[in-house]
């Protein structure tokens, strides 16, 4: 992955650079949402991963999930499986 300095500008939000190389993929409304390239931006996935339109919360929690997993970062894995059991009571 592109370094992770490219991701944001410098006032810290994220780059149209990093919403094509970490976002959702696929067609339509959700290309390019939730993108997920370090554990800043895993978790605010994770905090609105009911606000995007076009896109499921469980595809985002997948996704998440999936990006910790290979960078072995327990504390996110943590928050979606918090975020999923959250999920089953609604």
């Amino acid at each position: 992955m592109a370094d992770k300095k490219t991701m944001r500008t410098e006032k810290g939000n994220v780059t149209e650079k990093a919403r094509k190389k970490a976002g959702m993929k696929g067609g339509g409304e959700k290309k390019g949402k939730f993108p997920v390239f370090d554990h800043k931006s895993a978790i605010s996935a994770i905090n609105l991963r009911h606000s995007g339109k076009g896109v499921s919360a469980s595809a985002v929690l997948a996704k998440v999930s999936a990006w910790a997993t290979k960078n072995g970062d327990k504390a996110v894995l943590a928050a979606v499986a918090a975020a999923r059991e959250k999920d089953k009571e609604k």
